[in-house]
């Protein structure tokens, strides 16, 4: 009996022990691991509840009038040299460790390069440690972004990947540097989240531009110019650019030489033009012959109040100096004469330095470049009519072909039978033609080729000139040319770059538009056309 008491005792105890395990077992829950809130676009600084602004090297922080969004910003303020810096302390350290890029808008009120501002930005974060490091917004890496325009809010987005060298979960500043000195605005600083894109609101429509107005072209006889230091002026009908005269001044001896001209129209309003142009013609044989020459251009208000700026200032926009013999034209930017008031310019005077014989003809204002905007697209060249509209660079035997086109009777026909790497291109037929109302420059190609397993499938560079000769080429593919297909063997197919990714160039003054393919064969080209 007792040895059954103990068997039945050991056998319960045994039940009820599975019976606790399995309990337990069924009991027992993993703790589920906390889900990470994903990233959510945001603004992180709009500097409209008092920022802790302040100043870097060479530039004044303060918190500024002008804004993307509100009524406030980080302005940066400086007068003179190069390289500027502000920043802004975020009141808690932020964390960008989950976010795709950090964006912010910029309006750059500087007139360098050609008066178009066109500045990258430098933009440095520093974490809590006080570890920092600095992206420029051309660095390789950051992302496409434009360059600044004057006058006008850009939006930028610089990838946080790059940003290495820091703990982006604790960034604690920011600081913003530019090179040239000037007025910069900074507004809504975004951590951009994966998937998102920056939300950019538009831009007020642009200002109607002023028209070409020609304020001085010596083809009437009267008092228009004088003689300011040791120069002998005369209307002279022997040398001119274009009409009949122009203004001449000569000198035999000394250094330094001055001599002016009155606008048709006295005062002459030129608040809403952006440069004043001329033609001169240079007959000294400085510089081993050459001349060679800069030109001072001093403008005078109706009051007397005058500033002067010579041709190769940055601030002027770039210029070509004088040419023995030969007329060049030259034009300044009007936003760099500060000093005087331009809805009252009463006279143009001009300086040189070496004594001898000098011409100036078609004293000009030139129209605001804002342009008003494109309505509708304006075809280029259809390469209808015969004529040189079209040349070739390199590696490409050009010519007008009435075989083969997208619309009408003809196109352009390019043809390599080896090597790397080929370039052709097509004038306007309006040469120059202003472009700086439009949105985008767009073409029709087709491709006989057939790599890419017979498909084609190639991109293509286009390269755009201005009448000075500066130019930029994007490619098809580039981020900031917009989306465009590849070639197809056979096919037209229809490519379009936005004008806004040519920052480098005069859109007013457009020359050539150039097209560059990597692989030797036959290509055709057809209506080139400027969009809204």
């Amino acid at each position: 009996m007792q040895t059954s008491n103990k068997v039945s005792f050991w056998r319960l105890a045994s039940i009820v022990m599975v019976l606790s395990l399995v309990l337990a077992a069924c009991g027992a829950k993993a703790t589920p691991v906390p889900t990470e809130a994903p990233a959510v676009t945001s603004v992180i600084q709009d500097f409209e509840s008092s920022p802790s602004v302040y100043d870097g090297n060479g530039a004044t922080a303060s918190v500024g009038d002008a804004a993307y969004n509100g009524a406030a910003s980080l302005k940066s303020m400086s007068d003179s040299g190069e390289w500027h810096t502000v920043g802004v302390e975020f009141a808690a350290p932020v964390d960008m460790s989950q976010y795709l890029a950090l964006c912010y808008f910029v309006n750059d009120t500087t007139a360098f390069n050609d008066g178009k501002a066109n500045n990258t930005v430098g933009v440095k974060l520093y974490d809590a440690s006080g570890a920092s490091v600095e992206r420029y917004t051309d660095n390789e890496g950051v992302g496409d972004n434009l360059k600044t325009k004057k006058d006008q809010w850009v939006p930028m987005c610089m990838n946080l990947v790059s940003f290495t060298e820091i703990d982006q979960t604790q960034v604690s500043k920011i600081e913003f540097t530019m090179y040239w000195a000037g007025a910069y605005y900074f507004d809504d600083i975004t951590l951009l989240a994966q998937g998102d894109e920056l939300t950019v609101k538009e831009q007020p429509a642009p200002v109607e531009a002023a028209a070409d107005v020609v304020a001085q072209d010596f083809e009437t006889e009267g008092d228009f110019f004088y003689s300011d230091y040791q120069a002998d002026v005369s209307r002279d009908t022997e040398v001119f650019h274009s009409g009949a005269a122009s203004l001449k001044a000569a000198s035999d001896a000394g250094e330094w030489h001055a001599f002016g001209a009155y606008p048709a129209t006295r005062p002459f309003d030129a608040s809403k033009h952006s440069k004043v142009c001329f033609w001169i013609e240079d007959t000294t044989t400085n510089n081993n012959g050459g001349a060679d020459n800069t030109v001072g251009v001093k403008l005078f208000d109706a009051s007397g109040a005058n500033q002067e700026l010579w041709t190769d200032n940055a601030l002027g926009g770039e210029n070509p100096k004088t040419v023995n013999g030969e007329f060049v034209q030259m034009c300044l930017n009007l936003d760099a004469f500060t000093d005087i008031d331009l809805t009252q310019v009463d006279k143009i005077q001009f300086a040189l330095y070496w004594a001898g014989t000098y011409y100036v003809d078609d004293i000009e204002f030139i129209g605001s470049g804002a342009g008003a905007a494109a309505t509708a697209p304006v075809l280029a060249q259809d390469f209808e009519t015969e004529g040189e509209n079209f040349y070739s660079d390199y590696q490409a035997d050009v010519s007008r072909d009435t075989e083969v086109f997208h619309s009408g009777a003809a196109s352009l026909k390019a043809f390599s039978d080896a090597g790397e790497w080929h370039a052709f291109g097509a004038y306007p037929a309006t040469r120059p033609f202003d472009a700086s109302g439009f949105g985008k420059v767009c073409f029709w190609i087709e491709d006989t080729t057939t790599n890419n397993n017979g498909g084609a499938d190639n991109t293509v560079g286009v390269k755009l000139f201005d009448a000075s000769g500066t130019n930029q080429e994007v490619w098809t593919d580039h981020d900031l040319a917009g989306l465009n297909p590849k070639t197809v063997n056979g096919e037209f197919v229809q490519m379009c770059l936005n004008l806004d990714a040519y920052s480098d160039i005069d859109l007013t003054q457009l020359d050539k538009i150039q097209f560059a393919l990597f692989w030797a064969g036959t290509y055709y080209v057809d209506d080139i056309e400027f969009q809204p």
